[in-house]
């Protein structure tokens, strides 16, 4: 209670996992005139914010990224966007890349790209209000189920199990509805 949230998710990750995943607890990306630090940058970008306007500024960020040719850890390759209202959410991951190479297959269709959030919603008739509840503990229980957080959670680390285990995804993303205890499976 009262801990960032990313600084509490990373520390009981590593905690229960032995990682050492890292966590800053400010506005992502850094930026400002009176800000000098480099934004921490990684493969996977994954985002859960409580509004529009962060997932735009977050894209307008990103999209710097999109025909970069170099490959390292610091490479933002995949965006993971987390969203819910009350008793609905959505889970997606796409590539910040225009095309990222993929192996031949007999077995499927490999697919160069998967659009991110920001390019499958069109976020002009959204209203700001209509963007979900907080996910603050004490704004959250008030306004949205107990457990969506939790499920949508659930269903994109699995996404991103089959990623590593596998090197392939079937699904780039669900819906989840609680109020009929359905999850709608996005394919690639």
């Amino acid at each position: 209670m009262g801990q960032n949230k990313a600084m509490a998710i990373a520390t009981r990750i590593n905690s229960f996992f032995g990682s050492i995943w890292m966590a800053e607890s400010c506005h992502y990306p850094l930026g400002g005139a009176n800000n000098k630090k480099e934004p921490m940058l990684a493969n996977i970008i994954i985002t859960c914010t409580d509004n529009i306007r962060s997932r735009l500024d977050l894209w307008k960020f990103l999209k710097e990224y999109r025909n970069m040719n170099v490959s390292n850890e610091k490479t933002p390759i995949y965006w993971m966007d987390f969203g819910n209202a009350q008793i609905t959410g959505q889970v997606l991951i796409g590539n910040i890349r225009n095309k990222i190479p993929q192996p031949a297959s007999g077995e499927y269709i490999p697919m160069p790209k998967m659009n991110v959030i920001t390019e499958e919603v069109s976020y002009s008739t959204v209203k700001e209000m209509d963007s979900g509840p907080s996910c603050s503990l004490a704004e959250a229980l008030e306004k949205q189920d107990l457990f969506i957080n939790s499920i949508l959670a659930q269903v994109g680390c699995d996404i991103l199990w089959k990623m590593f285990k596998e090197g392939r995804t079937l699904y780039r993303g669900a819906y989840v509805n609680l109020d009929t205890l359905r999850v709608n499976p996005i394919p690639v």
